[in-house]
């Protein structure tokens, strides 16, 4: 079985196995990805050229490769203005409920407010809390509150395995780990066999990404 890793800064050798975050640092796509998301990360706001960005992503959005929006979100760690970072989150919001596409978020110490942003959109597609690390109350209230998680290298086995198998994702974000070794390691930690894991977690890729 072909495993995608839903979340990934790095091209492997199999393109057609990764989902690439793309950034907005040119106005093209790099000319061999197969699948990839972009969207304005929060990071991104502490350059004075972020509208320009929004200009880019509104063009690049709409490639066929582009099969979700983000990393966009929040981060109280950082230097922006948390009423700037809600504006260009909603924007995404909304762009990524325009073309139906998932949005993939990228969230520090701001769950309360992503939470409440949710129920106030009430948006039509997917949200996915990308390279999830909290701690299992955590994982419960998005589960809750209908946010899928996506695990990395350094998740917490309690709070993957309070979670229900259909809510989560496995990616490799900035680790040079392969996905095949993060699959197996998963299965160890909840206990299940391998294979019920890759089923499970690829019929979700293919519910929300639609794929594969």
């Amino acid at each position: 079985m072909e495993l995608l890793d839903i979340h990934t800064h790095y091209l492997f050798p199999s393109p057609e196995k990764v989902i690439l975050n793309c950034t907005l640092t040119r106005n093209e796509l790099p000319s061999h990805v197969t699948y990839c998301s972009i969207g304005i990360h929060p990071w991104d706001l502490l350059d004075n050229n972020y509208l320009q960005k929004w200009d880019s992503l509104l063009t690049l959005a709409h490639d066929s490769r582009v099969i979700a929006i983000g990393e966009a979100g929040l981060d109280k760690s950082i230097a922006p203005s948390l009423s700037l970072q809600l504006d260009i989150l909603k924007k995404q919001i909304q762009l990524a409920d325009s073309l139906q596409k998932p949005l993939i978020i990228h969230c520090v110490r701001s769950a309360n407010e992503l939470i409440a942003l949710k129920k106030e959109m009430k948006p039509l597609n997917p949200w996915i809390i990308h390279g999830f690390r909290g701690k299992k109350e955590l994982a419960l209230e998005y589960v809750k509150h209908g946010f899928y998680l996506s695990f990395g290298e350094n998740y917490l086995e309690e709070s993957l395995r309070a979670i229900p198998l259909d809510h989560v994702f496995l990616e490799t974000d900035e680790s040079a780990i392969d996905i095949s070794f993060l699959y197996s390691r998963v299965a160890e930690s909840l206990g299940v066999p391998l294979d019920t894991l890759m089923n499970q977690v690829q019929a979700n890729i293919k519910n929300i990404f639609g794929c594969i």
